[in-house]
């Protein structure tokens, strides 16, 4: 039997062959995974992390949801990765026959992750176009077009908005990125005394997000200043 850092490698190998065009063979990338998901390896699934992310990164930049979601691509890599990890237990495993259905599975979960955020962002009434709003970092602070002032930033709303917010971690994080325009890599940046890393912020903001779509009052006060 191979040991792990062997499997990786004839997976990487043959992975090149494949994107060369060449014949290849893909047992040891299955194997990788079987071995991640039936054995619980969990270095497995680090070499799978390693092998696949640039490829999924790839996925990520050609979705058309991706150039307005505001996000990092590896955010969505991480995510997907994540959705794949929870979804592939033992007993669904075996309905992958082989690696091209196994890729596929995670092709489909790079499209789900991007679709949810996109659709979590509209649900709160939070999601931002080019269009809608323009940010210029100024002396006195961010100025915004008054037509996205009017449709986004009613009192009314930021006022129950930030009733809900938990510390001024997550007003920070609201601030940064719905009024800043800040992404989640360039918020760590500006404020580290804050966060630990930055998958903290993407945490922190999906927490909150999550939070105002479960909630009814919130909702209904989006809905009457539509």
């Amino acid at each position: 039997m191979l040991t792990l850092t062997e499997l990786a490698d004839h997976c990487s190998q043959e992975t090149e062959r494949f994107f060369q065009g060449q014949s290849y063979d893909p047992q040891y990338c299955f194997e990788l995974f079987r071995r991640a998901i039936l054995e619980h390896d969990q270095l497995a699934w680090e070499a799978i992390h390693a092998q696949y992310q640039s490829l999924v990164a790839g996925w990520v930049n050609k979705h058309r949801g991706f150039e307005t979601s505001g996000e990092e691509a590896q955010y969505f890599v991480n995510r997907a990765f994540e959705k794949i990890w929870a979804a592939l237990t033992p007993d669904r495993f075996g309905r992958f026959s082989d690696l091209r259905a196994l890729l596929g599975y995670l092709k489909m979960c790079v499209n789900s992750v991007i679709v949810d955020h996109t659709r979590s962002l509209d649900q709160a009434g939070l999601y931002i176009s080019a269009e809608e709003l323009t940010i210029e970092t100024r002396a006195h602070g961010p100025a915004i077009e008054d037509g996205a002032l009017d449709r986004l930033y009613r009192q009314a709303i930021w006022e129950s908005m930030d009733a809900r917010l938990h510390d001024e971690k997550e007003r920070l994080v609201v601030y940064g990125s719905f009024i800043l325009g800040l992404k989640p890599r360039e918020l760590y940046d500006r404020f580290r005394n804050m966060f630990s890393n930055v998958d903290e912020v993407y945490h922190v903001k999906q927490n909150i997000l999550a939070r105002l779509r479960r909630d009814a009052d919130f909702q209904k006060l989006l809905d009457e200043h539509d």
